[in-house]
């Protein structure tokens, strides 16, 4: 008999071996014990965190003769033939994906069962259907036959029409944590006879980043490497991660500008094979780790990364670590346009371990504060412009989020009379917003705002959220401060969509970023205006002035001008 992969060999045959999907096994089971069962089931989420297997033992129960306590029984017809019948139908749609196999589908589905109570149809990566597929399943996904039971799963819940969506049952699976998936390889190496550390476990976990599948085979391509002992190290040299040594060792040679190793060790690293992309992101997480650590003093699972973790601590300050994971997050931005991902990498470890560049450069940008004279020349500025105003909000969160200097930004305000004689009301508020958006963009704040963007993913059926973050599927973010954004559609139906929803949209950036915004949706093609003129403003030394929004609708204390317009009217008083 030929070799079964661990990973098949221990794929759960009922709901009590299932890990870290509890909520949704709980859901199902009790529908299957009540005879609540759904006609069509949605599973998304991460690859290897059960979809499948919760879709083959949800065929397996329906069908048995007789449930014991929620558990199939092993015995009956349909139980001892589950792997070999006809009614449980597996597709792959990555390889069929035509209309043509969906109508044969469709065809088949009248047919009653030849054994079993249902006939069960599972649909994986179902987002590769086309358009003409989907149209096809459509009507029959809506009324299927009473012994027919649709379990569609995919890892790209956006790509599925939301008229496929609206008609079924729809399971959000999460990522596994890595205590949960050390348990289970854990239990499978004593049932394999596999000796290994704790420590092996728990990395293997980490590096599995909580898909169970992928840990399985981890685990199984270690132990056809060492024979049935794996070390730590083991895991560093077949799966090609670096080792906490190796990290510890790094951070100590930038905290001592010890340039030569630096570049020793990012060419060896390019050398092995590793990816480069990878390791920033290793490192970064490390990082995190550490600032963790020197926070709650929480230690990890793994004794090796604690090591580490105690070490760095003690190297740098907070600030610094923060400062290290801006400037490897800029540069693993730039790598994804370049080919030289090493020399991407030794220039930045290299710029932050020079003494100079730290201490002069600051290399602290959230931390960076307005100065006081700073402040006062915002101040008189403003004065000049409109008396008895205040100074904007915006210079005020410029100052806790921090703010380059090299900017040099000013405040002008706009008088009510601007709005009020204005005969299109929303296209001033975007070009206002269009403007804010550019005198105070952020680098940082828009790289946060992109690296967070697929976290839309988890709103997409949402009742508050799935509108907009259906529409900013197709759009993107081109420009972003801490107070405005500009969003750009692919069409003028997106955009139109996006702006009549705004308050949605500003709602949802607030949940899934922390950022306050005045967000503007703009097209491609204006946005490309944009662009240019801003370019040859800034050539030119034109410099985008911030005007506060006086919109009477947003929520703003009043000053004593406007307590005085209040008191005696508009007309009664003289701007200078």
């Amino acid at each position: 008999m030929s070799y079964l992969a661990l990973y098949r060999k221990y794929r759960p045959s009922d709901f009590e071996d299932v890990y870290g999907q509890e909520e949704i096994v709980t859901v199902i089971n009790n529908a299957i014990i009540n005879n609540k069962i759904s006609h069509a089931y949605l599973f998304s989420g991460p690859r290897g965190t059960g979809k499948t297997t919760i879709a083959k033992i949800i065929a397996r129960l329906v069908n048995c003769d007789n449930l014991v306590g929620g558990k199939p029984c092993g015995k009956c017809y349909n139980c001892i033939n589950f792997n070999n019948s006809n009614d449980i139908v597996e597709i792959d749609a990555a390889s069929n994906n035509g209309v043509e196999e969906i109508r044969e589908l469709r065809d088949k589905v009248n047919l009653v069962p030849s054994h079993a109570k249902f006939k069960v149809y599972i649909i994986d990566e179902v987002h590769m259907l086309s358009n003409s597929a989907f149209n096809a399943l459509l009507k029959t996904l809506e009324e299927p036959p009473s012994h027919v039971i649709f379990i569609l799963a995919t890892t790209e819940p956006h790509k599925i029409p939301l008229t496929i969506a609206s008609r079924c049952q729809k399971f959000r699976f999460s990522k596994i944590s890595d205590e949960k998936i050390a348990n289970r390889i854990k239990s499978i190496a004593k049932l394999e006879k596999i000796n290994a550390s704790d420590d092996v476990f728990y990395e293997i976990a980490r590096i599995a980043d909580g898909g169970m599948r992928d840990a399985i085979n981890i685990l199984d391509q270690l132990n056809a490497y060492s024979n049935g002992k794996i070390v730590l190290e083991d895991v560093y040299k077949v799966i090609g991660t670096v080792s906490y040594n190796d990290l510890s060792e790094l951070l100590t040679n930038i905290s001592s500008s010890n340039k030569e190793k630096i570049i020793s060790f990012v060419d060896n690293l390019d050398k092995s094979g590793k990816e480069i992309n990878k390791f920033i992101e290793e490192l970064i997480v490390f990082l995190k780790d550490v600032i963790l650590f020197k926070t709650t003093k929480v230690l990890s699972n793994i004794v090796a990364k604690n090591k580490a973790i105690s070490l760095v601590s003690n190297l740098f300050t907070d600030k610094t670590i923060y400062g290290l994971i801006e400037m490897l997050n800029d540069s693993l931005s730039s790598i994804k346009y370049s080919s030289h991902s090493s020399i991407i990498l030794m220039t930045c470890l290299l710029k932050f371990s020079d003494n100079d560049y730290f201490e002069n450069k600051k290399i602290i940008s959230r931390e960076i504060i307005l100065e006081k004279n700073d402040i006062e020349k915002s101040k008189t500025a403003s004065k000049s412009n409109f008396e008895g105003e205040n100074i904007s909000r915006e210079i005020i969160n410029r100052k806790k989020m921090g703010v380059d200097e090299e900017k040099n930004i000013i405040i002008s305000k706009v008088k009510k009379s601007d709005y009020e004689n204005s005969n299109d009301e929303l296209e001033n508020s975007i070009d206002l917003i269009i403007n804010n958006a550019f005198a105070l963009a952020s680098k940082d704040i828009k790289n946060e705002i992109l690296n967070g963007w697929k976290g839309i993913d988890n709103y997409i059926y949402d009742d508050n959220y799935s509108v907009v973050s259906g529409l900013l599927k197709d759009a993107s973010v081109v420009v972003a401060s801490s107070s405005y954004a500009i969003v750009t559609g692919k069409n003028d139906s997106i955009v139109n969509r996006i702006n009549e929803n705004v308050d949605k949209v500003e709602k949802l950036f607030e949940v899934l970023f922390n950022l306050n915004l005045r967000i503007a949706a703009i097209s491609d093609e204006r946005w490309e205006s944009e662009r240019k003129k801003y370019i040859l403003n800034t050539k030119n030394g034109i410099k985008y002035v911030v005007k506060e929004e006086l919109n009477e609708n947003k929520k703003k204390s009043k000053t004593p001008v406007d307590e005085l317009i209040e008191l005696v009217g508009d007309n009664m008083i003289e701007y200078k």
